[in-house]
Formats: C-alpha cells, structure tokens, sequence
C-alpha cells in the first residue's frame, strides 16, 4: 500500500461521511490504554472494526479507495478476503498520515 496524499484524505472524509462515523479519539485512546500491548496497534484495529462494520453505506467509494492505495483493480478488490480487507484497514489505520488525519481535524 502506498502512502496517503491529499487526494486521498478528501476521499477518506467522503468515506467517513457517507458511513455516519463519529470518531471521538480520545475516548478511543483512553479505552486502548487500559489494554496490554501496543496502544497504537490497538487503535489501529478498533478504528479498522469501525470502518469494516460501515463500509457497506459507502461500497463503491470504499472499493476505489482500496484500489487506489494498493494499485489493484476494483476488480481485483472486490474479489478480497477477509483477511485481505482486515490487513488493509490494519495497515491503513497504522499509517502516519491515517493517525495525523485524525488527529488535526
């Protein structure tokens, strides 16, 4: 996957827009913190469920939006596995740019 630019933001903000998500980082991060491991992997993977329980408002753009980062065809994604689509949110989620998006707006 490749690093998020510009371009990318304006369709993640579509995205989270067209799914009715509300992000409230700091009630997510007090939640992690209160759990072993890495408090950014578990970010990470709470902010990828979110996304994966809604992405069904926002199919079209979200299978594009998959394509776009990974250089695959909607085609392509659209023939994903779970776990495919788990370790892509996960890497998205983990991504400076992802974490920085979230955090400046």
């Amino acid at each position: 996957m490749r690093k998020l630019e510009l371009s990318d933001v304006f369709k993640l903000s579509e995205m989270i827009d067209v799914m009715g998500i509300e992000l409230d980082l700091n009630k997510m991060m007090d939640k992690t913190k209160n759990k072993e491991g890495d408090v950014q992997s578990k970010l990470g993977a709470e902010m990828a469920l979110i996304f994966m329980k809604k992405m069904h408002k926002a199919e079209k753009l979200v299978y594009k939006f998959i394509a776009d980062l990974t250089g695959e065809t909607v085609q392509e994604v659209k023939k994903y596995s779970i776990k495919n689509i788990t370790e892509f949110f996960t890497e998205l989620t983990n991504d400076e740019g992802f974490t920085d998006f979230f955090t400046q707006a």
